[in-house]
């Protein structure tokens, strides 16, 4: 967004620069973030349902026969489908107000929804938008039974139950907004077939989310990745039915192939000449749960990756291929050493200990952290060329070298209701991969994830992500105020984030200066601020000036020097109190 220093801009460059910064405005206000903790037995609030049910009502719902309601504002105004508006709105500013007009539409009907009921909310829209009732009111009908769900909450009940040994319900586990079916909560999560991943939607899902991949990096490059390092979640493969792995078929160029019963047992390559781009070599890092949970789909990718290095293709068409004939001929290892490219922990263990790395602040060099994740993370599953189980066979070598050849990481993020400073195991795995890149390629990859649950299958880079995150969380009043609401337990969630937003700084140097700036004039100089915080939680408070001047010290942060004696001032002043010395 900034210009060059001295640069003046010319009228269009000045409009293009102000319509960037209003769509990041309007990212920010639209964005679905909580208003508080979940607390166990109590039902969504009120301000909460309405931007759940918004979000939910922007989506087509083909099970129920119910189309998305901005869809339908969109094209009952005569502005086209709504997807076309979101991708022109980026160019044109009057495209831009007609987006404004469909959202406020969209919003004003949920409101008279909440307030008045369906009948309300369908009238509103056939008189502002000239939608049929039979268009609408199926809309309305699923929001209705949707928002009586959100008010019931039987955890309380079901957790007597099963301490009863009596019966739970089972339900399925997913993203509210991708599956409303999770409603009523308090029920016992079941998984999927494993043997159904990936499902069709998503593999038709992924298509769009991987070619927007490769897009953005074409545009910033001027060429496809050659390699892409990819992070597959047990959890989320669970709630989206295998959408990560679906996007590691379509970078690999391979479809998956169905048995009688629909089992995915097989994968078959989709050829160039409609796959239109060279097929990418992708190093796949799976949790340790989708190994104990995916098996059947570690073997399949694991596949997948032995196909496509086996197609006679031309090396520029096939960078996989390319790679491991190359270290077939320079290192004189065997193709199965060379093709390995599905890694987890050994047998039995979880997790890379990159986030106890960071937050317990253990490292010295930079070095360390990727080190670790590939310690942790260097043993191969599959099967090799005579069909033998590979389990956990430990090929660090094999790892180095594939690592050393990625020019990209990614991560697919499936939910709306965390983020990538929610929880540390963000920074563990895509921060920790990325930065084991960096070390053996000697080069900082492009570092993408996606919001797959958008309507365009949005790829950010992770510095757009990380500053998405922190205007629309952690220095949201809307989000930290709702957090303080819970005392003790949301002073800690507001330090949670500002050590996991210091956590991407560490893995990938990704946090801007204004970001800490922002952290320390919201919560440690504010003397109102900083006197809730240390009356709710001075433990907590601690840690996050702690965290602030770490920050600096490791020069992640410029920071003003008297703003600094401020928080060192202060950083003593909580120890003393901690301490009884106050």
């Amino acid at each position: 967004m900034s210009s060059q220093p001295g640069k003046s801009l010319t009228e269009a460059e000045r409009d293009q620069r102000v319509l960037e910064l209003f769509h990041q405005l309007i990212e920010v206000e639209q964005r679905l973030i909580p208003t508080g903790l979940h607390v166990f037995g109590r039902p969504t609030e009120v301000g909460e349902r309405a931007d759940m049910l918004r979000m939910i009502a922007s989506f087509d719902r083909p099970e129920a026969g119910v189309r998305a309601l901005p869809d339908l504002v969109s094209e009952n105004l005569g502005l086209g489908s709504y997807d076309a508006l979101l991708k022109s709105a980026s160019l044109n500013q009057s495209r831009v107000l007609e987006r404004e007009q469909v959202n406020n539409l969209v919003s004003a009907a949920i409101h008279e929804f909440l307030q008045g009921g369906s009948e309300v909310a369908v009238s509103l829209l056939e008189r502002t938008s000239n939608i049929n009732r039979q268009d609408s009111m199926p809309v309305f009908a699923l929001l209705e039974q949707i928002s009586k769900q959100l008010e019931t909450n039987n955890e309380v009940e079901a957790l007597l139950r099963a301490l009863r040994g009596e019966f739970i319900e089972p339900g399925p586990g997913a993203d509210i907004v991708q599956n409303p079916a999770i409603l009523p909560t308090g029920r016992n999560t079941h998984a999927v077939n494993p043997y159904t991943i990936p499902s069709t939607m998503a593999f038709d899902r992924a298509e769009a989310v991987a070619g927007n991949l490769l897009k953005r990096y074409l545009a910033e490059n001027g060429r496809y990745p050659r390699a892409i390092a990819l992070v597959l979640w047990g959890l989320d493969n669970i709630k989206t039915q295998g959408e990560g792995v679906a996007q590691a078929f379509w970078l690999l160029g391979v479809r998956p192939v169905r048995d009688s019963l629909n089992r995915v047992t097989e994968v078959e390559a989709i050829p160039l000449e409609e796959l239109k781009r060279p097929r990418i070599d992708v190093v796949m890092t799976v949790s340790g749960i989708f190994r104990d949970l995916f098996s059947p789909t570690v073997l399949l990718l694991d596949k997948a990756v032995r196909l496509v290095a086996r197609l006679d293709e031309p090396p520029e068409m096939n960078y996989l291929r390319r790679h491991v004939l190359e270290q077939v001929g320079n290192d004189v290892c065997r193709f199965d050493d060379a093709v390995a490219r599905v890694f987890s922990n050994a047998p039995g263990n979880y997790g890379t200990n990159v986030n106890f790395m960071v937050t317990d602040s253990q490292w010295e060099r930079d070095e360390t952290l990727g080190d670790l994740f590939v310690t942790r993370k260097c043993f191969a599953y599959g099967r090799d060329s005579q069909g033998c189980a590979v389990e956990g066979r430990e090929a660090r070598a094999e790892m180095d070298q594939a690592l050393g050849r990625v020019e990209a990481t990614y991560q697919n993020i499936d939910t709306f209701e965390i983020g990538i400073t929610d929880v540390d195991h963000y920074f563990e795995y895509l921060g920790g991969i990325s930065k084991a890149v960096e070390t053996r390629a000697q080069v900082r990859p492009s570092i993408y994830l996606s919001d797959s649950l958008s309507r365009d299958g949005r790829i950010r880079s992770l510095e757009e992500t990380v500053r998405l995150e922190s205007r629309a969380k952690t220095l949201n009043p809307k989000w930290y105020e709702g957090m303080l609401k819970h005392g003790f337990r949301g002073v800690a969630e507001i330090e949670s984030h500002v050590s996991n937003t210091f956590g991407w700084s560490a893995t990938a140097d990704a946090v801007d200066d204004w970001i800490y700036t922002g952290v320390a004039e919201t919560f440690v100089l504010d003397e109102a601020m900083l006197e809730r915080l240390r009356t709710l939680n001075p433990h907590s408070a601690h840690s996050l000036v702690g965290r602030l001047l770490e920050a600096h010290g490791r020069g992640y942060w410029d920071a003003d020097v008297n703003l600094l004696g401020k928080l060192r001032e202060i950083s003593g002043s909580l120890e003393d109190q901690l301490e009884g010395v106050a």
